[in-house]
Parts: structure tokens; C-alpha cells; sequence
């Protein structure tokens, strides 16, 4: 019996920035995306805070809600968060200068990946349309054909990043569960030092 054939995706960026003032389209980001964005912002820590938010969950999610939250809620001593790129007047991207990304190179990779948004099963061809992205997105359905290669690598390489990222996040809250837990600000920079070790370890 002959598999189903995977679905086709045609896509061409057409830089409406619609995707990066959109307010329903939050953009969280790993510990990898931290890091990315400090280099970007030249190693200005404090700056770079300044370029986040800290979307609070709350605490009485059900089990199933959280299961579907892609990375998972670091406790800390500002409550259990999710930190993502900080959004203008609850709008725009902060790192949005029309008609530009102004860290395009160094975006998360959330970004990267839009409108196709991967799903983490078994299978290797799941990959869809990002949610509301054929509303919001003028570049879907035009271009050219994006290669089931491309997208399978893709898929391979963002959830081994989520995958390594909410190991992570599972380390320090069972860390946290044992005493004080570490304030938001602390995370960030226990990120960008994990961060370090994490893809030295990767080029050796």
C-alpha cells in the first residue's frame, strides 16, 4: 500500500511584516534564541533584557493545557514563565523597523521557520501551515515549492532544539523545587552560559 503523498508548501516571503505586527503571534524562544539574540544585541545584557517579555502561566493550567505549550514554564521567583521577544504596545515586535527585521540574521528560530510550523511526532513528514498564517501571510501559496528535504532537516534541527531546551527548563525547576528559585533576569543569563557550553559541546 503506497504512503499518502506529503503535502506541498509554496512560499515567498513578500516582507509585508504583517507576521511581525500581528498581536496574536507571540514569539517565545529557547535558551539557543537567547543567546542568538545576545550576540546579536552585542553581548549588552541588560539591553537585551529590555528586548524580552516574560509571558506568565498560570498556575492553575490543567495538565492537558500544558501539554501543549511547545516550550515548557520555568518556576521562578517571578512565577512560572515563558520569556519571548517583547512585543510594542502589544503589536509590534520590538526588533521590527519597517520593512525590516533589524537582527534578520540572528532571529529566533521561530521566525526562521514561519509560516510552516513542524508538529512532533513520529512521523517525518508533519509539517503544516503555522496557525492563522494563511490569514495573516500574503506569501503563502506563491513562489516556489519548498523542498521536502529542506523541511524534514528543518523539522530535525527545531525540535532537537526544543527537545534540548525543555530538558533544561526540567533540570532547573526540579532545582527550584528543592529551595529558592532563581529570578527571571537569573535564568536569562544561566541561558547564555548553558548556551555557550551547549554548542561548544556540539562543534567538538
Amino acid at each position: 500500500m503506497r504512503s499518502a503523498k506529503p503535502p506541498e508548501f509554496y512560499f515567498e516571503c513578500q516582507q509585508s511584516g504583517l507576521c511581525c505586527c500581528d498581536p496574536k503571534i507571540i514569539v517565545t524562544t529557547t535558551f539557543l534564541d537567547i543567546y542568538s539574540l545576545y550576540l546579536a544585541l552585542e553581548r549588552e545584557f541588560d539591553y537585551l533584557l529590555k528586548k524580552l517579555s516574560f509571558y506568565r502561566i498560570d498556575t492553575d493550567l490543567s495538565p492537558e493545557s500544558r501539554k501543549k505549550l511547545v516550550l515548557s514554564a520555568i518556576h521562578t521567583s517571578d512565577g512560572e514563565i515563558i520569556p519571548g521577544l517583547r512585543k510594542i504596545n502589544g503589536q509590534n515586535c520590538v526588533f521590527y523597523t519597517r520593512p525590516n527585521c533589524s537582527i534578520y540574521r540572528y532571529r529566533p528560530r521561530a521566525c526562521k521557520n514561519y509560516p510552516i510550523a513542524f508538529l512532533d511526532n513520529k512521523s517525518e513528514n508533519r509539517f503544516i501551515w503555522a496557525k492563522d498564517s494563511e490569514k495573516v501571510c500574503p506569501g503563502v501559496g506563491k513562489g516556489r515549492l519548498l523542498s521536502l528535504t529542506s523541511l524534514i532537516q528543518e523539522r530535525k534541527i527545531t525540535l532537537q532544539d526544543i527537545q534540548a531546551h525543555n530538558d533544561l527548563i526540567n533540570e532547573l525547576n526540579t532545582e527550584a523545587s528543592k529551595g529558592t528559585p532563581l529570578s527571571a533576569r537569573e535564568v536569562i543569563w544561566l541561558f547564555i552560559v548553558y548556551a555557550e557550553k551547549y554548542l561548544s559541546t556540539k562543534e567538538e
